[in-house]
């Protein structure tokens, strides 16, 4: 019913009474969380009427209709404040899980979790939550037919002040390299995030050797070149500080 990468974000969330699954598609990630016990009651909202249709069809069929509602919705727009203590952004855009965190921020301030799972702009949305002060506790990594998904569990509330000045003692670049590879991934060494780095800098290496061949010289190659070569020494930085020194 679940892909790997579905199954891994119904493991981050931590058992509570109620949460909202945005976006919820066939809902069948609600349908997992009553079923396992993790959650009693889920109210799983999406922006189509199609994707709920379907939701409600799958809900009907496992006769879960007094667990999970399903509720036509733009992001948070139609969640009260206070109606459940966590919720799941899963399988969007990084961009539009800001878009939510933003416009739902009163909503967002209330919650005990909030699960996210970017599928793009991965970097932008952990660098939004350090630069907003919230922590993120948990972080999970999954390869999937040929993709690599990091997912990860949200305190929404802000930093204590000791950790503000831990923060503020950090480099900049080692501040980079936790938004861009996650904080809790570097820290655990996550063997999934491992393969990720050995295979993105094989990637750019092949970038970079072809753009150096290249007949023409422009200041958009050298500008690219830099930008690999940077790129480069963060894995580089990664793979010695929080993997094996011999990578």
């Amino acid at each position: 019913m679940l892909s790997d990468r579905m199954r891994a974000v119904v493991r981050l969330v931590q058992p509570c009474k109620s949460i909202a699954d945005i976006g919820c598609d066939h809902g069948y990630v609600a349908i997992d969380l009553v079923q396992g016990g993790i959650c009693n009651q889920v109210i799983a909202m999406d922006i189509h009427k199609g994707p709920l249709d379907r939701a409600n069809h799958h809900i009907i069929e496992y006769g879960l209709q007094e667990y999970i509602e399903t509720r036509l919705s733009d992001g948070t727009s139609a969640l009260r404040v206070g109606e459940v203590e966590g919720m799941i952004c899963a399988g969007m855009g990084g961009k539009l899980i800001l878009s939510i965190l933003e416009s739902g921020n009163a909503l967002v301030m209330q919650m005990q979790q909030i699960i996210l799972q970017p599928q793009s702009e991965i970097g932008e949305v952990r660098k939004y939550l350090r630069k907003m002060g919230f922590l993120i506790e948990k972080e999970d990594m999954v390869y999937e037919d040929g993709k690599y998904y990091p997912m990860m569990r949200v305190l929404p509330r802000m930093i204590q002040e000791n950790d503000i000045q831990l923060k503020k003692e950090q480099s900049e670049r080692f501040c980079s390299v936790q938004d861009t590879y996650g904080p809790c991934l570097l820290e655990m060494a996550h063997p999934v995030l491992k393969k990720y780095l050995l295979h993105k800098r094989e990637t750019l290496k092949k970038i970079s050797k072809n753009l150096l061949q290249q007949k023409y010289n422009t200041s958009r190659q050298q500008n690219r070149i830099a930008q690999i070569d940077k790129e480069l020494s963060d894995i580089t930085f990664c793979l010695y500080n929080f993997f094996d020194k011999d990578q």
